[in-house]
């Protein structure tokens, strides 16, 4: 039998502040079908309109920039090691607690 090495998921986390509207239009399917260098592309597009709709001032635009670069295989891989290194010695989370957590960040967004 095969050792099932996830050890924790919650498949909401990555939707959590979406509307019900973007998770329920198919639209996220649609998108984790492109390929990388269209995914690109479309996350400059999105920056772009997001830079016409907001002042500069604007905490959600200067707070998530999104032309910061990628995280490279080799940082996200160790972003891994670590985050199975906490849960290995027990520096972990409660659903409730993360969420709670969330909460707090981006009450601002709500």
């Amino acid at each position: 039998m095969k050792e099932n090495k996830t050890n924790a998921s919650e498949p909401m986390a990555m939707t959590y502040g979406m509307s019900d509207y973007l998770v329920n239009s198919g639209l996220l399917t649609q998108i984790s079908e492109l390929s990388t260098h269209d995914k690109q592309c479309l996350i400059s597009y999105i920056s772009e309109e997001i830079a016409d709709d907001v002042d500069d001032d604007d905490l959600f635009w200067n707070t998530y920039r999104t032309d910061l670069p990628p995280y490279t295989l080799e940082e996200l891989h160790a972003r891994i090691e670590a985050s199975e290194e906490d849960i290995k010695n027990g520096r972990v989370l409660t659903v409730e607690q993360s969420r709670e957590q969330l909460k707090k960040e981006f009450l601002w967004l709500q």
